[in-house]
């Protein structure tokens, strides 16, 4: 559960520096596979820390 808690904190830090970016721009970033970051990107929106504002081929995650 380290580890989780550990990547969902460097994918807040992610938007928090790059606000309004899509799942492909912070997978780059993160340099980790497309299915863990929707996982982090679910915990966070769960918690209601992030949000997507926007259209969905435009949109981007920004905090709440």
């Amino acid at each position: 559960n380290e580890g989780v808690s550990e990547g969902v904190n460097l994918l807040f830090n992610q938007i928090r520096t790059n606000p309004g970016k899509r799942a492909p721009f912070l997978v780059n970033e993160l340099l980790v596979p497309v299915k863990i970051v929707e996982r982090w990107l679910k915990i966070l929106r769960d918690d209601h820390k992030i949000e997507f504002r926007g259209a969905p081929k435009s949109g981007g995650y920004w905090l709440k």
